[in-house]
């Protein structure tokens, strides 16, 4: 089996491999999607080369990419500073405000 990492160095970079990861995750919806056209599905997408398989504690499967992404402190907001790639969550339904 081969694994690829990314290595995504600097402000630049990680702009545009947002880029990149979001089409990636585009062509994964599109070669799943029954309705979908049928180029996506004859593209032998192998996903398991660029994403790492996992599960939440609910049990949904995901895919997280083998990504090694590097920026200035504080500029990669969205990434969780505990070290856990999955938050433990509520189970009380979240809060919902309508204006």
């Amino acid at each position: 089996m081969r694994e690829i990492v990314t290595v995504q160095v600097g402000s630049f970079a990680n702009f545009i491999g947002s880029h990149f990861w979001n089409f990636q995750d585009e062509m994964l919806g599109l070669a799943a999607d029954p309705y979908g056209d049928p180029v996506f599905k004859t593209q032998s997408l192998n996903m398991d080369v660029i994403y790492r398989t996992g599960e939440t504690h609910q049990g949904t499967t995901t895919y997280t990419p083998r990504l090694l992404s590097i920026d200035f402190q504080g500029s990669l907001g969205s990434v969780s500073s505990k070290g856990t790639l999955y938050s433990e969550g509520s189970n009380e339904p979240s809060e919902v405000v309508t204006w």
